[in-house]
């Protein structure tokens, strides 16, 4: 039967099992090889040969690996040996009587190639881990080699002119179709196209067919295919089309693959199709991406697609072609002026536009890739050298730095404005743009200056003052003008945060509207240099043409400091917005946002040292980012970067001190919160094998110089070594024994007692010689005889005026209690001691007031000590007695304490417990031998009796000493809470109400009962007219609030109005709270309708107030259900409201809950009139 191409193909089926006789295989391979090996053409001659080799092809896959192997390099070598054939005879023109001969035979062999690369991709790449996995890769390397031999014969015949053969194109694509359409089925296997040799031969085969034989239609039909049904070949199916463009100089098949992409629609639900078009135009703008800016108009209509996958494709696309542009543009990588002359910078300007403009999408991914192409752009292209280049000309005193600068200072307004997000992704590569654009900033290598703002002013100021004489002032002030002109025309970031919900979807308006400000841009942009041009020609009218040269030099460093300038303050600016994300809840930015200010710092930014101190906070925060890297250590890299790095050239004495000098700087003017967190940093960072004793005997040797004349160490740097030590000391306590001889005789000594705040900070640390939680070694205590206790008392019974007395005798109690084995029986001494000062000897009035005062202070802060020492020892007796009870289990008692052991396990934790309490409430204060006892009375006295006790701060003291007392004794509170409620009230000196608002704290923690019921008194300090007392009071009520120590009622609705607080840091502390508060069992959804009643019933509060106020709780409210419910309740309210106010109040809260149904929107359409109606 005749062989016909056409049914042979259209008849084949890979999947069909084709019967072939195996018995006499050796012969028919052996024929046919001779047969072909006289002449090529035998296949053509021979029918029988013919329909010999078509069995051996359709019963590829019954054959063992010999014979497949046999039957893969018989085909192969055949096809390529007819190919080598019909060139020659095609060079010689001998063909034309042979045409029909060469014809049939490359058809012939052709399909015998079709049906073996068919079969041949039906090999599977062997995943198993059984004991086959050794064979089966075997198998799979041998199909490698067979299908990389059968594409290799297949070129040769592509390089044919097969026109020349075969006279009508559909026959010709016929035979190209023979080996097109197997080799787009072997890219179906993802492993098969990581194999490199096969690839390459893939794609220089499907590049032949288009190139020399116009199969462009059929390959872009079957690389669009393969793009929406194979996830993993579009990065190949762009190598595909580099290769074209690079290899062959054929751009056409891109450009209409481009152009049908850029018009597809896809089904909103499917999601692999745009994703692969998107993985497909990335890579391609990676490996050509000049090809993609020739239809970078087509391709930027998918920017109005509403897929966001597809926008982000087209965003980072123009990212990658900016990066080449600027590498072709500045680096002069063509050959020739045209080719150079391709990419100009208009066109990067407008690219650079479309990515400013797409940082503005509706969606925060999109918006997150157009800031990623700018980080792009400055990782890999020369842009720094752009700009240096710009703003320094070598050659010329040309004065244009306006496209450099402006093109720089509008990337960073960009940063800038993504910092406002509301996405946190959006802020997270913000700030890493920030980043980058300070560590590319353009102005390094001028005068070789960090950023520090204060030392460009002062160049500028000395350049103006230097040119005085030639440049009079007035020239100056016009170009000062026309820059605050221009930096003022510069986008700025909102200071509002952008919500997704009110941002414009992009159409054609929106283009058109973005094209147009361009346009204005670019002529304001046009105009600047005409006017800075006029200024000098006026100048050159009035100047001696031989200065004229240096005055344009003068003119263009002085514009190249305002430059600057202007840089600095927007890094300034983005500096302090990242101080504010570092406590965010995303704990990925929190690090960005850590990396960038140490990096500020670094380089010289003065606000930064801001965000610095802020960053210690951080130490209190848990978790870790999305890498496993927790926030702590983190902090701890970044303060080992910041403080403790040292240049290598210098002695390891000298790093020590440098490093001690720089931990002394962080304690220069901290608040008591910074060194808390400062504290809790240090030791991470001791316990991280950070800090060297050679740091700890420098800061003992900078202590070691108080009281001296030697200059070299202010007096804060000898607090701060102090301070520091404390520090270190709460980590390994043997730090203090190692200085306690310099600590007891300059901080507790003269020395100390002449300057009170490193007495202070020396009682601090003494008392870290003992661990608070570890039991109490009498070994390690000093006894009452001691001189550290000698030293204790002395500074205790001194007597000054001065203010800083009392925060160090609270140090110096505190220190007594921790250190010394009977504290009880020496503060009895000291307070006895106290009185005969007071009341035996014979002073002036106002110096026994003054030792009353310290007198009073003693007793309040002794008393809550004696209660801590009490609590303390009764853990220490519940831990021995589980300590025995587990020996006695165990029966590894020790007979030396037998008897000990015997007695205390007699008793019982309850009975110990019992014991305490009745201390505490018949013993402390109203015992008969009890020192403190004689106290109560005359506290109470003086704090009732203020105009003859009129001393202010004597009143301070009596007030904060009674507040002391009412936590020791539920008789002393109860009898004395309503006098301590009305000072609360009707004190007119702010410190007393804040102190009070701190006792009733306390009380509430001790005598829970007693004080609930007083708590709408605390609240009232919410809105204290002191900002002091207000702060307290929002700090006391949120502690007692989140740790359970008070009953929410219905004052929750004045927490909330803190919301709306003038004061930034109270809002912030409110916010916090109502986030906190948030994730405990539904709280605020609980409290929800007492706090709206409560706002909405406020006269003081105005709508618009109230209205983010209930925004914001809100927020909270997240499950489905709690909305539901919440809306009906409101729901009832709304139909009963007897106002147009509280109807319209109603209303918006209903509206503000995303839970929607009929009943409500109806309702809410009635509007008020109806209701009312309807009710009478």
């Amino acid at each position: 039967m005749e062989f016909s191409i056409s049914r042979y193909y259209s008849a084949f089926d890979v999947q069909n099992d084709f019967d072939i006789d195996t018995s006499d295989i050796d012969e028919k391979l052996c024929h046919a090889t001779n047969a072909l090996a006289n002449s090529w053409e035998a296949v053509h001659h021979n029918t029988e040969l013919l329909e010999e080799l078509i069995d051996l092809a359709h019963g590829f896959q019954q054959l063992d690996s010999k014979h497949k192997k046999q039957v893969n390099y018989l085909i192969s070598s055949s096809l390529s040996n007819a190919s080598r054939q019909c060139k020659i005879m095609i060079e010689e023109g001998d063909y034309v009587d042979t045409a029909d001969v060469l014809k049939s035979c490359l058809e012939k062999y052709g399909y015998l190639m079709f049906v073996l690369l068919n079969f041949l991709s039906r090999e599977d790449f062997p995943t198993s881990t059984s004991a086959r996995q050794k064979q089966s890769s075997v198998a799979w390397n041998n199909n490698c080699q067979q299908v990389d031999d059968a594409l290799a014969s297949i070129v040769p015949c592509l390089q044919l002119d097969l026109s020349k053969i075969f006279v009508t194109t559909p026959e010709k694509n016929q035979l190209l179709d023979l080996f097109l359409r197997p080799i787009f089925h072997l890219m179906e296997l993802p492993e098969r196209m990581k194999v490199n040799n096969i690839r390459i031969v893939m794609f220089r085969i499907i590049s032949l067919a288009v190139t020399l034989h116009g199969s462009e239609e059929s390959v872009q039909n079957s690389v669009i295919q393969s793009l929406t049904y194979y996830p993993h070949l579009p990065q190949y199916m762009a190598e595909l089309l580099h290769t074209l463009d690079k290899s062959f100089d054929h751009i056409k098949l891109a450009e209409d693959i481009l152009l049908e992409i850029s018009q597809l629609e896809f089904n909103a639900n499917d999601t692999n199709g745009p994703k692969a078009v998107s993985e497909f135009l990335v890579k391609m703008s990676e490996l050509s991406p000049r090809l993609i800016l020739k239809q970078m108009a087509s391709i930027s209509q998918i920017l109005d697609n509403t897929n966001q996958s597809l926008r982000c494709s087209v965003i980072e696309t123009c990212g990658n072609i900016v990066v080449d542009a600027f590498k072709a543009y500045f680096n002069s990588t063509y050959s020739s002026e045209d080719e150079h002359a391709e990419i100009s910078m208009k066109q990067i300007s407008k690219l650079f536009s479309l990515l400013k403009q797409r940082t503005l999408d509706q969606n925060p991914f999109a918006r997150t890739k157009a800031l990623q192409a700018m980080v792009k752009v400055f990782n890999q292209s020369p842009v720094k050298e752009y700009v240096v280049g710009a703003l320094e000309p070598s050659e010329s005193n040309e004065l244009d730095v306006d496209p450099a600068n402006s093109w720089y200072q509008e990337v960073l307004d960009v940063a800038i404005t993504g910092l406002y997000d509301r996405s946190t992704l959006v802020r997270r590569n913000a700030i890493k743009l920030l980043s980058k654009i300070l560590i590319e900033h353009p102005f390094s290598s001028k005068e070789n200056l960090r950023m520090s703002y204060t030392r460009w002013e002062r160049k500028l100021d000395e350049l103006k003052a230097a040119s005085q004489n030639i440049i009079p002032e007035s020239y100056f002030q016009k170009f000062a003008d026309q820059n605050e002109k221009r930096e003022s025309s510069a986008p700025k970031g909102s200071l509002k945060t952008i919500d997704e919900d009110d941002m414009d979807v992009d159409s054609e308006e929106t283009h058109k509207g973005n094209d147009k400000g361009d346009e204005e841009q670019e002529e304001d942009g046009e105009s600047g240099p005409d006017q800075r041009e006029s200024v000098l020609a006026e100048l050159n009218s009035e100047i001696n043409t031989e200065d004229f040269d240096k005055v344009k030099s003068l003119m263009k460093l002085w514009e190249y400091y305002n430059c600057v300038l202007a840089f600095i303050r927007k890094l300034e600016r983005g500096v302090a917005i990242t101080t504010s994300l570092l406590f965010s809840k995303n704990r990925n930015e929190v690090l960005e946002a850590m990396d960038f200010l140490v990096c500020a710092d670094a380089y010289g930014i003065e606000n930064a040292s801001q965000g610095i101190r802020k960053m210690l906070h951080l130490v209190w925060m848990k978790g870790s980012s999305d890498e496993g890297k927790s926030i702590a250590s983190q902090l701890v890299e970044c303060y080992k970067l910041l403080f403790l790095t040292t240049p290598s050239n210098i002695t390891a004495q000298q790093a020590s001190e440098m490093k001690a000098r720089n931990l002394i700087k962080i304690t220069i003017d901290a608040t008591v919160a910074d060194l808390a967190s400062l504290e809790k940093l240090m030791c991470m960072i001791y316990e991280g094998k950070l800090i060297d004793w050679g740091m700890i005997e420098s800061l003992w040797y900078i202590y070691s110089k108080a009281g001296s004349n030697e200059s070299r160490y202010s007096q804060a740097q000898i607090h701060g070594a102090i301070i520091v030590l404390g520090m270190i000391s709460s980590a390994n306590p043997a730090i203090v024994q190692c200085g306690l001889k310099s600590l007891l005789e300059i901080g507790l000594g003269s020395v100390g007692r002449s300057d009170l705040v490193l007495c202070k900070h020396s009682c601090a640390t003494l008392l870290k010689i003992v661990q608070p939680s570890k039991k109490r070694a009498t070994s390690q205590l000093f006894t009452d005889d001691s001189e550290a206790a000698e030293r204790l008392k002395g500074i205790l019974l001194c007597y000054t005026t001065q203010r800083e007395w009392f925060p160090v005798a609270e140090q110096a109690i505190d220190a007594v209690f921790r250190t010394l084995q009977n504290p009880i029986t020496f503060c009895d001494g000291i307070i006895r001691a106290k009185s005969k000062a007071v009341f035996v000897k014979d002073s002036d009035a106002e110096s026994s007031t003054v030792a009353l005062t310290q007198l009073l202070f003693i007793v309040g802060h002794v008393a809550i000590k004696t209660i801590e020492h009490l609590e303390t020892l009764e853990a220490q007796f519940k831990k021995m007695k589980h300590d025995i009870e587990a020996e006695k289990s165990n029966q590894r008692k020790a007979s030396t304490t037998e008897n000990e052991l015997e007695m205390i396990g007699g008793t019982s934790e309850d009975d110990f417990t019992d014991v305490v309490a009745y201390i505490r409430e018949t013993e402390i204060l109203y015992g008969e031998k009890s020192l403190l006892a004689k106290f109560g009375g005359l506290v109470t006295e003086i704090c009732t009796n203020r105009k003859a006790y009129n001393n202010l701060t004597l009143q301070r003291s009596a007030v904060l000493c009674l507040s002391k007392l009412m936590c020791v004794s539920t008789k002393f509170c109860e009898a004395n809470l309503p006098l301590f409620i009305t000072i609360m009230e009707k004190s007119e000196d702010p410190v007393i109400r804040s102190n009070c608002v701190l006792g009733l704290g306390d009380m509430a923690v001790c005598f829970n009962n007693l004080v609930d019921e007083n708590t709408d008194f605390l609240y009232r300090r919410l809105t204290d007219e002191n900002l002091m007392v207000q702060r307290t009071c929002l700090m006391t009520v949120t502690f007692l609030i989140l740790a359970g120590q008070v009953k929410v009622k219905g004052q929750l609705s004045s927490m909330a109005k803190c919301l709306e607080n003038p004061d930034q840091g109270i809002s912030d502390m409110c916010r916090l709270f109502f986030t906190e508060l948030a994730t405990k069992d539904n709280a605020i959804y609980n409290a929800f309708i007492d706090i709206f009643s409560g706002l909405s019933n406020d006269d003081t509060l105005s709508k618009d107030a109230m209205k983010r106020i209930i925004k914001f709780l809100v927020l909270y409210i997240d499950k489905e259900k709690h909305q539901k419910q919440l809306s009906e309740k409101l729901l009832v309210r709304l139909t009963k409201a007897e106002s147009e106010k509280q109807w319209n109040d109603i209303a918006f809260v209903l509206t503000t809950i995303p839970y929607k149904n009929d009943i409500i929107t109806q309702a809410l359409e009635a509007g008020f009139k109806s209701t009312a109606s309807a009710r009478e």
